[in-house]
């Protein structure tokens, strides 16, 4: 029995130590593609999510140590009245020091009172807000495009697929390499046709709590209303390709929950385009 009870205390350590790991983590993916052009070959993006008003200590020093081209914010930036968004807008400033920045909403954002007082600020400062609209990167006479979607959120499923249906209807046609920045990451399946080449999510915190070699737990409580899969989510980490659409999901920065993360530290993720080799 002592044996036991010092496996049991050994195993629980184990597990507190390694799985309440907070360190920002940095994950990496190259991805080739048939639309990008030529002069964009090793483009670097710099995503990151769901800060939810909190102040993370080294994310401007690894995010400056990443090297990126565009820094993005898939949504959820804020949090709810009772948090400032200073720390947010320094963070920001920061930011910009080190590349563009652009940013979509998330559905905590949308719920903030504060959320236009907190873009007119960010504006001033340099932020590009995509809800609903085409940015355009050139290099040279190359060009890429870097749409986003407002965040759809209700509390009817249907009226979520009406609100992306309206957003993508409100975007400009481009004919060439399209990513989007949508916080959404369990809405895929509406997305994944639409003939974007490159998707950048958040909003599912990467399952709240990992089972290593299995994946996330449980989703956001907000798809208890909109009759998602709520255990073990399908898109809550990592990245997931539909045909010519590559999705990656990021699993956030801060943790608005009550339940901790864990085996789920937060994270940067860094993506290096590249053209196809049939281009080169």
């Amino acid at each position: 029995m002592k044996l036991l009870t010092k496996l049991a205390l050994g195993a629980g350590t184990l597990i507190a130590v390694k799985g309440l790991d907070n360190r920002l983590e940095v994950t990496r993916y190259e991805l080739k593609f048939d639309t990008l052009p030529l002069e964009f070959d090793g483009f670097r993006i710099t995503h990151i999510s769901d800060l939810h008003s909190e102040n993370t200590p080294g994310l401007t020093e690894e995010v400056s140590f990443t090297k990126p081209d565009i820094i993005v914010v898939t949504g959820d930036m804020i949090h709810d009245d009772n948090r400032s968004f200073e720390p947010v807008l320094a963070l920001f400033e920061r930011l910009l020091a080190i590349a563009p920045v652009y940013i979509v909403s998330g559905n905590h954002d949308l719920w903030n009172s504060r959320f236009d007082a907190f873009l007119a600020v960010a504006g001033d400062m340099g932020v590009v807000f995509c809800d609903d609209t085409l940015s355009i990167i050139s290099r040279g006479e190359a060009q890429i495009g870097i749409f986003g979607i407002k965040d759809p959120f209700s509390k009817s499923p249907a009226v979520i697929r009406k609100n992306i249906e309206h957003s993508l209807s409100e975007l400009p046609d481009f004919n060439g390499f399209k990513c989007l920045l949508f916080h959404r990451a369990n809405q895929f399946e509406l997305l994944r046709g639409m003939n974007f080449d490159l998707i950048l999510s958040g909003h599912m915190h990467g399952g709240q709590m990992r089972i290593p070699g299995v994946g996330g737990v449980i989703s956001p409580k907000t798809n208890f209303i909109d009759s998602r899969k709520i255990f073990f989510p399908t898109y809550c980490s990592g990245a997931f390709k539909y045909r010519a659409t590559t999705m990656i999901v990021n699993r956030g920065i801060g943790n608005p929950m009550l339940v901790p993360r864990l085996f789920n530290r937060p994270e940067i993720g860094v993506i290096t385009l590249k053209c196809n080799n049939t281009h080169i």
